[in-house]
This record gives structure tokens, sequence and C-alpha cells, in this order.
């Protein structure tokens, strides 16, 4: 049988559904330049002096994100935006549009074009206004031949003055001619390749009156062929023509095929010629019975409510997870003790399959709610590992029990004490070890470190995670692919994958979203990574996921429909400076703006049927936002909750408490006494910070106190606070000589901050980390200055109270700075 490597140097031919561009399809990947762990799009190159182009996450219309190009008048400069590997069709008819914003702008010579090899024609909008809002800007054009049929687009300036921003840049084929032979960039040879995956249904529930399951092709076919799709089940053969011009088919499984077991599918030509060959894990199943079925929000539905003693039965329309809360001396779940009177909480959550169950309760009381609820998958990465800063107490195995195991199913990673292990997956917990998948080295790769993988060898494991993969790098998400497909996986445990961006390559991404779900024999699943960077108001943070978190998984479900249910969404709940830190902004309360997300989640439609949810870096985040993580988690995926859990608490986006606490250009906010300044060091918020994840700058300004023969003081009165509740104080404090040469220097800075008698300190809960590390957890966190953070709890006794800095234990001629300065409600206990 032939590979399909081999047949791309033998079959020159048409594409087939898929390759060729639809009529108002942006040929362009990632032209609205989104980002995610890098600080420039994927997709793009940039040409240009240091400090001239910058990415901004939601500065593009209607909070989108956009590329800004800076020039000062007097300093020239040239600065190129441009995608490569482009092929477009000689003679076919296109269009460029973009949305432009500028102020000041002049160039000797600037456009957003179309380009042949060797920039030797270019074709699109060769003019931006001097002065404009945002506005769109577009030309047609009829592209000309390029000397090996590759071109490229380019934003770009030459000899550049003042501002220009540019977004949702655009390139169409208008007609027949360039839809046919349009082909995006890095997608060219990827797309070539031919490939067979599950389109629309999950080959585990294939229903059994029918037999009938959907496969798409990609890729190419010699010219005149009529390709057919044969699937060999259970010693018997099935096969149907595929249609060409959708590159999809439905087949039925031969009669009489054994209820479950694996499919041998293959794409053949008219000349027998294998095209591609795979093989699936499927089941057949019958239709369950959804009466009684209460659907509370995207992640749970309730499945079996009763009281007292006896024994019921209930359905889940899906293999996974349920949670039981009986209070009762025993609960027994299809023959098995779930439930004694030892088990915490009289609950427990459990995996189970698809179909029908029996739950037996004894020694309950008559009146005693008895309720199963089918959830999704709760995921948390990482386990009985300790904050980077120690002054918040251990995240051991007590604070695991207490606030971690009512709201989890599966942990990842991390360290579950021996001692524990046996009574952790006698409770129905699941335990999988982190394997690192970046940087393979060739196809095998993948499949050598899987099978030395503590996570598939390791008796104490269930499976393990793959860290990571990212859309945008073709050849190496072919890489994983192959390599996952090709593993054996002899104890047939659990493997997910992690994935970083929005799916973009034809052909590569389809068939990597079938083989992640298709792993461990279809129970392998995709995992997200959500990892929401703070935005300046509610109304732009609500914006901000609607792009980045609602938009990807719509993707997933265009790209690969019916994989909700073996796809997650991780969201990232790390908000500790200076370790890890995705709360940008001072003045925004986190923990409302994790409530937001998995509300989110919990209640739009792109989130219905998602298999799993959870958090990444719970060891970055401090204790309070710990415990609130996994109270959000609790609220939404166990008990179905659809309002926000912050409303509960009276958490806002913006309590207003504090104003300006980056001292953003202005001490507006503040009264400053004595020899006090504002100043920014470019990079200062990530780097020292670790503001992490492309924050624009923020962070990079600061106040400045400079101790002269007297004290230096920063004041600002703290308002709208509730006389009898707690709040949460915390500001960073560095020395600026050390900040401005980059020098490690770690020590107790001598600038602190007070708060005035209607402030009542709980000293028990406040303290202050310096920060001692010569490495950060980044090679750009090397090598830079070293903050002081200081963390305040205390209890409001009036409305307003008055928070100071001062330098009165400086020495002469120090320079200290601050910022990050917020001041939130506090959550709860420690």
């Amino acid at each position: 049988m032939r590979t399909r490597h081999l047949l791309m140097l033998t079959l020159m031919a048409t594409y087939v559904a898929g390759a060729a561009v639809r009529s108002g399809e942006n040929v362009l990947l990632n032209g609205r330049f989104e980002t995610d762990q890098t600080d420039l799009p994927l997709y793009w190159a940039v040409n240009a002096p240091n400090g001239v182009v910058a990415w901004r996450p939601s500065d593009g219309p209607g909070g989108t994100p956009c590329m800004s190009f800076r020039n000062p008048k007097g300093r020239k400069a040239e600065v190129t935006l441009r995608q490569y590997g482009l092929q477009l069709v000689s003679n076919g008819i296109y269009r460029v549009s973009l949305m432009v914003r500028t102020k000041d702008f002049a160039s000797r010579n600037h456009g957003a074009v179309a380009i042949d090899q060797g920039w030797y024609w270019a074709g699109g909008v060769h003019k931006f206004p001097a002065n404009t809002d945002w506005t769109r800007l577009s030309r047609e054009f009829r592209a000309k031949k390029s000397s090996n049929g590759q071109y490229s687009v380019a934003v770009y300036a030459i000899d550049f003055s003042g501002d220009l921003d540019v977004a949702d840049f655009q390139l169409e084929a208008l007609d027949e001619t360039a839809q046919r032979g349009t082909m995006p960039s890095c997608a060219d040879k990827a797309s070539k390749l031919p490939r067979l995956v599950p389109w629309g249904i999950n080959l585990r529930e294939i229903p059994r009156a029918t037999r009938r399951a959907t496969f798409r092709f990609f890729g190419k076919i010699p010219d005149g062929e009529s390709p057919r799709l044969v699937l060999e089940v259970g010693g018997k053969t099935a096969w149907t023509p595929i249609a060409v011009d959708r590159g999809e088919t439905t087949v039925a499984l031969p009669t009489d095929c054994p209820e479950r077991g694996r499919l041998a599918a293959r794409v053949e030509g008219a000349s027998d010629v294998t095209l591609c060959s795979e093989s699936f894990a499927y089941r057949l199943v019958d239709p369950v019975d959804t009466t009684g079925h209460r659907r509370l929000n995207n992640f749970v539905t309730e499945v079996l409510s009763t009281r007292g003693s006896g024994t019921s039965t209930f359905t889940t329309t899906r293999d996974g997870w349920v949670f039981i809360s009986a209070d009762a001396q025993s609960v027994t779940l299809d023959g098995r003790k779930v439930i004694d009177t030892a088990t915490p909480r009289h609950e427990t959550f459990r995996n189970i399959p698809y179909g029908s169950h029996t739950l037996k309760v004894e020694g309950a009381a008559a009146d005693a709610p008895i309720v199963v609820r089918q959830i999704a998958e709760i995921f948390n990465y990482c386990p009985g590992v300790n904050s980077k800063v120690a002054e918040n107490k251990p995240y051991d195995w007590e604070f695991q029990k207490k606030y971690v195991h009512p709201a989890v199913t599966t942990q990842n990673g991390g360290n579950i004490p021996e001692e524990h292990r046996a009574w952790f997956r006698d409770q129905g917990y699941l335990w999988l070890a982190n394997q690192m998948s970046t940087k393979l080295v060739d196809e095998n790769d993948l499949t050598r470190r899987l099978a030395k993988g503590r996570g598939l060898v390791d008796p104490c494991y269930d499976g393990c995670t793959c860290d990571e993969q990212f859309f945008g790098q073709p050849g190496m998400l072919d890489w994983y692919t192959h390599g996952l497909k090709a593993f054996a996986n002899p104890s047939n445990r659990l493997i997910y994958t992690w994935i970083v961006g929005k799916p973009g390559t034809p052909g590569v991404d389809h068939e990597f979203l079938s083989a992640s779900r298709e792993a461990s024999d279809g129970y392998g699943k995709v995992l997200f990574e959500a990892y929401c960077r703070t935005k300046a108001t509610e109304a732009e943070a609500k914006v901000y996921l609607a792009n980045y978190v609602v938009d990807t998984l719509e993707k997933y479900r265009r790209w690969c429909p019916g994989i909700e249910s073996s796809a997650g969404i991780a969201f990232g709940n790390f908000n500790q400076i200076p370790i890890l830190s995705l709360s940008h902004h001072p003045e925004v309360d986190y923990k409302y703006y994790l409530d937001m997300q998995l509300h989110l989640a919990a209640t739009d439609p792109a989130f219905a049927g998602l298999g799993c949810t959870g958090y990444w870096g719970s060891y970055y985040a401090d204790r309070e936002l710990h415990r609130w993580s996994f109270a959000l988690l609790r609220h939404y995926c166990v008990e179905g909750g659809t309002e926000l859990l912050s409303k509960r608490f009276g958490f806002s986006y913006l309590p207003g408490h504090l104003v300006n606490g980056d001292f953003r250009g202005t001490l507006e906010g503040w009264t400053a006494t004595g020899n006090v300044s504002v100043d920014s060091h470019r990079g200062f918020g990530s780097r020292s910070q670790n503001r992490w994840g492309g924050n624009g700058g923020l962070g990079d300004t600061f106040a400045v106190l400079t101790k002269g023969e007297g004290v230096d003081t920063l004041k600002q009165t703290v308002k709208g606070l509730v006389p009898g509740r707690r709040y949460c104080l915390q500001y960073a404090t560095f020395d600026v000589k050390d900040v401005k040469s980059n020098r490690i220097a770690p020590r107790l800075f001598a600038l602190k901050g007070t708060l005035g008698p209607e402030a009542e300190i709980d000293a028990s809960r406040c303290w202050v980390h310096v920060d001692r590390r010569t490495k950060g957890r980044y090679a750009h966190n090397d090598g830079v200055a070293r903050i002081n953070l200081h963390h305040v709890v205390f209890t409001a006794r009036a409305a307003e109270v008055q928070l100071s800095f001062d330098d009165a234990e400086a020495k002469p001629g120090e320079a200290l700075g601050v910022n990050c300065v917020s001041l939130n409600p506090f959550y709860g206990e420690l």
C-alpha cells in the first residue's frame, strides 16, 4: 500500500473540496492579527526597526486586535508586515481590503498589496489617508503572473512618519478562475496530502438502526478519477463513491457487523491506487430515553432526581462523567459501591459509558434528596504543587481535599501523595501525567516519547496530556498527528492533547483535530488553551472573549463537526505576579473576570455539549484565586449555575476603589508631595512582573519617589468600601535604577504603603514577597530587576480610607518605584 508521502511524488491532479477557496472567504491566514502565547500574530513576518511596530490586543475596531506602526517625524523608517507563500492564479480577480486608522501619517511609498515573486508587480491599496479614524479601504485587481507561482501580501510604509494602525486584513478571490486555484499561505503542500477524517459524527455513537457514518476526504486525486470510500468491518466490506464537489460521503457499515471494534477505511481511485487508509474504533448504540432529563447549563444535565432509599434507573447521552449526591449509608452504581458513610460530602464523581444505569440507595432518610447529574469532565493542572511565592500557604493534600476535590474529576501533572493514591482512584478521580510533545524532531518522535512516558507506563496514572501543539505550524502538527496515530497504546490509556490557537490550515488541522479525538480508541480529547488577559473595561473584555474564545469553539465545530464532546477548554487562572499573571490591569477584580469566562462557557450556545473544562496554572494562582477558581467550577460544572457567582459576593469587574494603579503617564487620582514623578521602562511589566501573553506595554509605567532631604509621599483616598467587609490591597515596589540597568539585586525595598485607621489590618494574612530568583520562568524574565510584592488584608471600618506611600526609610538619592496597585474585595477564609 502506498503512503500519502509517496503519492505526493506521483499524483499531479486537481483539488477536491476544501482545497479551493469560496466566495467571500479570506485567503489570508489570521487576517485579524490574533495571537496566543506569542508576541506577534502567527503567519506574519515583521521587518522594522525596534520599537516601530507593536501588536495591540484590543485597540482595533470594536476592541479587536490591530498592528500599530509608530514613527516620530524626522526619523526615517521602513516597515513591512508580510505573509508569504500564497498561491494565486494569474489573471484571476481579487480584492484587498483592510481597516486603517492614521494620525499625521506621511510616507514616500506605502500600501496594502498582493505581490509576485521578486515584487515586480503589486496589486491592491496604494494610498492611506493622512488622518482618519477606523475606515475600510479596498481595491480590486487582476493578478499578474509570478515567476514561481508563489505570491505574498504586505502592508508596508517607506520613510514614514506619524501613526498607522491596521486591522482585519482580507484578500478575497472574486471570480471562478481565482477561486478554483487559490491556496492560503502554508497550506499548499500540506493540503495536497490525502487525508480521511470522520465528519459530523462520533464513531463511538453510530446509530444501530442505520449503521451510517460520514467521512470527509482532503487532498488530491488523479485527474479524471472517481474516488471511492471502502470500509472493512468484521471481515465484511462496504463502499460508496466520494462526492468530489464536497469531498465527503456517507456509508452504512456492513450488515451484522460486530457491535463494537475497529473499522478499516481507505480511499481508492478507479485505478485501485490507495490514496490513504485509516483505522478507527467504532461502536453501535441504541437511542436512550431522555424523559426526566433537565438541562441546567452547557455543562450539566440532571438525569435523576428522587428521594429516599430505593433502586432507580437513569440514562446518559454520552460516555463521560456523572455527579452523584446521596446522604445514605450505601449507594451502588451498576453493582459497584460508590458512596458509603466515609465518603466526603456524601457525593462522588464517576466516569461511565453511554446508556442506561442502575442506582441503588440504602439507608437514606425518606426525604433525603438523591441527585445524579451528567456533567462535563472538570480538569485541573496541577495538584499538590505549591506557589513559588512561598508566602501563600501550601497547596497540599488537605488543601486539595477541602477546596479542589469538590469540583474536579481529573488531575493533571503535579503530585498526589503516594499514601493517598489508592483512595483517590477508589473515589473515581483520574490522574494524567503531563508529557512534553514540543520540538519534535521527526514524525516518529512522539511515538518514541509516548512509549516511555510515565503516564502510559506507571500504574499510578490513567494516561497523559501531550504538552503542547500550535495551530499555524503545519509541519510540526503533521508530525504530531502521525505519531499519535502510530502509537499502539498497549494499555489503552487516555491521551489528551493541549493545543494553542485556531485551526486555519486545510487538511492538516482537520486531521489533527480528528486524530486527537480518535486517540485512545476514541476517548482522546483536544484541550484548547484559553488564557485570557484582562482588558481595561468589562465591555472590552466581553468583545475580547467573543473574538478569542467563542470564535475558537465555533471554528472547532466547523473544522471537525461533532468534536464538541471530545473537546475541552482550559482557562488560565494564574494571577501570581511576579511569577506568571494574566491579570494585567490592577483596577480589574480578576475574580470577576474568571467568573465571566466560565459563565460564558456555561451559557453561550457555542459551548453546548463541550466535553471538558477547567484550569491550567492553578499553582501560579495566589491562594485566594486558587480557592475562587474551584468555587466557580463547583457553581457552573457541578451545580449547573447560570448566574454569575460574583453576584452572590458583590464582586464587579471594576470595583472602583482605586484608580490609576499603574500610573499610566500621569499621577491622576493621586496626591504627591516632594520629589515624585512618573516614568516608564519598556518591557518592565512583562519581564520583571511577568504580566504574560502580549500585554501591549501594560505595567511598563510607574511612580518614582526619589529620596532627598525630606520624605516623599504619594496618597489616594480609597472609596466605596463597605464597613465590615474584608479587602485585599496589593502593590509592587522596586528600585528604579535596577529597572533601568536590568540589574538583579533582590532585597526588601524601603518604600512602604500604609492604610489609615479606618482599615483594621489582619496581620496574620499580610506579607511581603521578595523575588530572589536569579532566573525567571522564561528567558525574557532573566537578567532583569526583581520586585517586592506586598499583600495586605484588612477589614474596612468606614466607607473611605487613605492609602499612603512614602520613602521615609530610603537612603538619600534612592529612587524607588511603585505600580500594580490594586484593591479588591477579599474572598473568604484562607
